[in-house]
């Protein structure tokens, strides 16, 4: 059954609300675990849950090692190589530049998927796309990069979202020849293994004690923040064009400020109003098609068989 344009649609905004809610998550999984380890959990158990899937496919012989090779390094690009690298980035930067890079990642998406594939998007769509960037940047309270001693930290975060671009543009395409959900499967593992030589590589210790709320949070982080939302991420790009979901990523600033006032009672500032009627208007604008007719991953694997 084709599931709807608005149905997807609400896939991602749901994606978009479970991944905001994964920063104060791993915040709260922070206090019993390292950060490495956090990753490397999240990778191997969002890939493990979803493994049913995967041994389906084998026994149907969709898979070959070609495939699985191809899928195994997108998981390395998508997720082990750009954490390790934002990880990095924020320790040797600023904060800000976090804040700022949240409002990169859906605008370079658009600009690599426009270039590599040569997605028609028209002059409303790159209006929308700006509108959100500026949006997002307003909610995050307007913050400015690093100073000149941040040259390094700032390249890495950089370089991290450049990662999670080319991610978001190709996924969808690169996995059209599978199920969404044993693509994702094999995406994880493939992340969590490539941690374990980085979780080494930090040194960390083995956590001694776990509060049950830190227990709590990093199932929170795998079962839903990674297996769930990238699942579904996967699954809406494989008959969804990449613009449309690329300018819901613009949501999470505002769902992280709505959850924060719901667990500090804090009122939001009048930007967060301003910053989210610009994100909210250019979703609507980002949205419309006009009369091009922007070419999905499976239309595009249909239309090659």
């Amino acid at each position: 059954m084709r599931i709807p344009k608005w149905g997807l649609f609400a896939l991602l905004i749901f994606a978009n609300l479970i991944w905001s809610a994964s920063f104060t998550a791993t915040g709260l999984a922070a206090e019993s675990f390292s950060p490495p380890l956090i990753v490397m959990a999240r990778m191997v158990v969002g890939g493990l849950v979803l493994m049913p899937f995967v041994v389906r496919d084998v026994r149907l012989g969709v898979w070959t090692w070609k495939k699985a090779l191809r899928i195994s390094l997108l998981g390395l690009l998508g997720f082990t190589l750009p954490v390790t690298m934002e990880t990095e980035g924020i320790r040797a930067s600023s904060p800000a530049l976090g804040a700022v890079s949240i409002a990169l990642e859906p605008l370079l998406t658009l600009v690599v998927s426009a270039l590599a594939f040569r997605t028609p998007l028209g002059p409303r769509r790159w209006f929308a796309m700006m509108l959100a960037a500026t949006g997002a940047w307003v909610v995050a309270g307007c913050p400015r990069p690093g100073f000149a001693g941040y040259l390094l930290g700032d390249l890495l975060m950089l370089g991290a979202v450049a990662c999670y671009a080319i991610y978001n543009a190709i996924s969808g395409r690169l996995t059209a020849d599978v199920s969404a959900a044993s693509a994702t499967s094999i995406m994880l593992l493939a992340a969590g293994i490539g941690c374990i030589p980085l979780y080494a590589w930090t040194g960390h210790a083995w956590p001694h004690h776990v509060t049950p709320v830190s227990l709590w949070s990093l199932v929170f982080l795998a079962f839903f923040a990674t297996a769930a939302a990238y699942l579904i991420w996967i699954f809406v790009l494989q008959d969804h064009d990449v613009a449309s979901a690329a300018i819901t990523l613009y949501l999470q600033p505002v769902f992280g400020v709505l959850i924060s006032v719901v667990v500090t009672g804090e009122r939001p500032s009048a930007l967060f109003y301003a910053g989210g009627a610009m994100i909210l208007l250019a979703l609507f604008l980002g949205q419309h098609r006009g009369q091009a007719k922007t070419v999905t991953a499976s239309e595009m694997e249909r239309a090659s068989m």
